[in-house]
């Protein structure tokens, strides 16, 4: 790796210059910050607030897309992965995009959708140094800051930026590199300073959870048929949201519709295990159409898919600290609270 440290008013250039494709960044709002594919204005100031309300995933994995046609005008859906920039990217966010790999790259099979929109986007990451009073990465072995996954890396300082290029796709990003002066050592230190002043105010931030959890260790949480979880799944409503907005749910559900008499397409779209539909099957009724009736112990497998089943399946936990879907749920579900006190 190389680093560069870059004076805010040439780094302002640099972001906006679309040398690896069309730039998607946090447009913010009155009160949030949201991924936009059309941004015309990359601002530098916005590498320093918190991560953007919605995870890049519908970027790799669309909310709907089709996977082919049949009967009169039967084909194979193309796959539309045009380069492009990500930008801003969060530690969180990375951990999560590795975590879809390993569900959708490394297994049995391939899902060649995913894999060709994510062999085209140039990932440029940057350390947080702000949160949103959601975010607890730390308590889930996370930290505020990236140290692989990205082509390059920012670190936004009070006089400029760290600029930390990981390969060749990050280079062509950073562009002519060769007028840049390395980071100082004095450069560095600060870098590292702040690193762990954010990690401090996680922490800080977290105090009140008293567990910790990683790849290698997880809570111990009560079987998905425990009365323990009515407590939380009273006040779910089985919106979605916390599904939708994970940047590591991936579950999908295939349909058909017609597009003609004799022509049909197969679509596939997010699907959420706290859904009454989810994995339902055919049968009579009263034939339990579905293995979860309770939505008690649709919660609890949402939760301990993140905790239990994920670190069983794949050695890693399915939780990067992201808050978002405690800043989603309308029933105020707090994911932390709830690892919290079932796992006493």
């Amino acid at each position: 790796m190389t680093t560069y440290f870059v004076p805010h008013a040439e780094i302002q250039t640099r972001l906006s210059e679309g040398r690896a494709g069309p730039v998607i960044a946090a447009s913010p709002t009155r009160h949030l910050a949201w991924l936009d594919a059309s941004v015309e204005d990359v601002r530098v100031e916005m590498l320093s607030r918190p991560r953007a309300a919605q995870s890049a995933k519908g970027f790799f994995m669309p909310p709907a897309e089709s996977v082919g046609r049949y009967g009169e005008g039967a084909a194979t859906a193309t796959v539309e992965a045009s380069s492009a920039v990500l930008l801003g990217v969060r530690a969180c966010e990375l951990r999560a995009r590795d975590y879809l790999d390993q569900v959708l790259l490394r297994g049995d099979f391939a899902d060649p959708a995913y894999h060709a929109r994510r062999e085209r986007m140039t990932v440029v990451a940057s350390d947080c140094v702000d949160c949103a009073e959601s975010c607890f990465c730390t308590l889930v072995g996370g930290r505020p800051y990236a140290t692989e996954g990205y082509d390059v890396n920012l670190t936004p300082l009070d006089d400029g930026v760290v600029v930390e290029v990981a390969t060749d796709r990050g280079a062509q990003w950073l562009g002519d590199a060769a007028s840049l002066p390395p980071a100082r050592d004095e450069q560095l230190a600060a870098r590292n300073r702040a690193r762990e002043a954010m990690g401090e105010r996680l922490r800080q931030q977290n105090a009140e959870f008293a567990f910790t959890a990683d790849d290698s260790r997880q809570p111990k949480l009560p079987d998905d048929a425990s009365p323990d979880w009515q407590r939380f799944a009273a006040d779910c409503v089985e919106c979605g949201a916390c599904t939708n907005i994970c940047p590591t749910c991936h579950c999908f559900y295939l349909y058909d519709q017609a597009l003609g008499p004799d022509s049909f397409e197969r679509v596939r779209t997010w699907d959420s295990c706290l859904f009454g539909t989810y994995h339902r099957m055919a049968g009579a009724m009263g034939m339990k159409p579905t293995p979860r009736p309770r939505l008690s112990s649709r919660l609890a497998n949402r939760v301990l898919h993140k905790f239990a089943y994920s670190p069983q399946q794949y050695q890693r936990l399915g939780c990067v600290g992201c808050g978002r879907c405690i800043d989603a749920c309308v029933g105020h579900i707090d994911i932390r609270r709830v690892v919290q006190e079932l796992g006493r």
